[in-house]
């Protein structure tokens, strides 16, 4: 057994990042077969910015805890100054302006040569404590699985009855914790570049039923000041309509500068193709989607927020700027080959979209509550 201790890392501890990269490269070739890591530059990023959530970075270090470290925010020791191996991570997010119940995207990796050692299951332990201390009473935890694996005889179904998991490593830890199932994501990949005769196609089909009523935009980077509160409102009616299966997920505040200061920080470390429905005649948010490209590794950008507003349903303006955000994207990332997006399995609508536009199941995540 190796013998371990538990620290928190300070948002200027730079040595973690890489070392944490290190510790994601390893666990997401091994679950998915290839390195899906988020990068260390975004990391540093993500972990300096605490305008909508404090952020939490536990790590497992070997050996006894120092006697003389310093205690940090959450009533751990903090990390030395000095590169040690880690052993093992827990990541978590305390929400600051809206869904102060909770403690959310919660994440545990450990080494494979250490596991069934215990570390996992002391990091869950001093997530728990930490979300007691907070005031938090929910808990979103993730596990992440291959997308062949789910035709495995055994699986694991959510409350909502959509979608499973199958019963390997990552699920069966999360019930030794005692977290239920309460939500499957589906990771979809869309190979590039893109048919431009398919996109064209796709195009003209959804103008059809959609101009002159809408003004579709588009953009590269920060999104420009005019349009700041249409953004705000799109994240806004997302964070209430994506469907969230049984996770207590309660609506997010949004302004614009909220929205300001979101591009400021994933613009740190990369740039986003953006695309904008307008209401011609009151010149109301329609419908809103986005590209991130990190610059760690453009050859992968990730398609992240698509909202199309209720009252402006039925134009088919989901397909209309997801297929206009690709044609930019195209024209912008010669070095992309392949988009990832995630969507909950019960959103039918969405998914019915990406398949349309050539995106194919690639990998099932589970959102697990406590």
């Amino acid at each position: 057994m190796s013998e371990f201790h538990i620290v928190e890392a300070r948002p200027r501890t730079d040595w973690v990042y890489d070392s944490l990269h290190a510790l994601e490269v390893a666990v997401t070739q091994e679950l998915l077969g290839e390195d899906q890591s988020v990068g260390a530059e975004w990391s540093r990023a993500s972990y300096s910015s605490e305008v909508t959530s404090l952020k939490g970075l536990l790590l497992a270090l070997p050996g006894k805890a120092p006697t003389d470290a310093v205690a940090g925010r959450f009533g751990l020791p903090e990390a030395p100054e000095s590169p040690v191996e880690v052993l093992g991570a827990l990541e978590f997010g305390l929400p600051t302006r809206d869904n102060l119940h909770l403690m959310d995207d919660v994440y545990i990796q450990v080494l494979r040569r250490v596991r069934r050692e215990g570390i996992g299951t002391a990091l869950w332990r001093e997530a728990r404590r930490i979300a007691a201390e907070q005031g938090r009473t929910a808990t979103i935890a993730w596990s992440h699985h291959l997308a062949g694996a789910v035709s495995m005889p055994e699986r694991v179904e959510p409350s909502t009855g959509v979608g499973h998991l199958p019963v390997d490593r990552g699920s069966l830890f999360a019930q030794s914790l005692g977290l239920q199932l309460a939500q499957v994501e589906r990771e979809s990949r869309l190979v590039l570049p893109v048919d431009p005769d398919l996109l064209a196609t796709v195009r003209a089909e959804a103008e059809a039923m959609a101009l002159p009523t809408y003004e579709v935009v588009s953009w590269i980077g920060p999104t420009p000041e005019v349009h700041l509160e249409r953004v705000a409102e799109l994240n806004r009616t997302l964070s209430v309509d994506a469907p969230t299966g049984d996770l207590d997920w309660q609506e997010e505040v949004w302004d614009g500068e909220r929205v300001r200061l979101s591009d400021e920080l994933t613009h740190r470390t990369g740039y986003s193709v953006s695309t904008l429905a307008i209401h011609a005649a009151t010149g109301d948010a329609a419908g809103f989607t986005l590209i991130h490209v990190h610059n760690a590794y453009p050859h992968r950008p990730e398609q992240w927020n698509t909202a199309v507003a209720a009252p402006h349903r039925g134009h088919r303006l989901g397909l209309l700027i997801k297929a206009v955000n690709l044609q930019h994207l195209a024209a912008a990332t010669l070095e992309a080959r392949y988009v990832e997006t995630w969507n909950a399995g019960e959103n039918n609508h969405m998914l019915g979209i990406n398949t349309r536009l050539g995106f194919r199941l690639h990998s099932v995540h589970g959102a697990w509550k406590a």
